[in-house]
């Protein structure tokens, strides 16, 4: 398993139990959205 992998079952797990705890389940435009603005971010402080 690639570190890839292992993000991306974390990532599953986490939006699994953000959905139960509040409600939390962004759309895929909205997940698309918010991964941009973080790279966004990411980028701007790694400068």
């Amino acid at each position: 398993m690639t570190d890839t992998d292992d993000r991306a079952e974390q990532a599953e797990r986490v939006s699994l139990l953000l959905r139960e705890w509040n409600g939390y389940d962004p759309t895929p435009e909205e997940e698309a959205r918010l991964d941009a603005e973080l790279d966004r971010r990411l980028a701007e402080a790694t400068r």
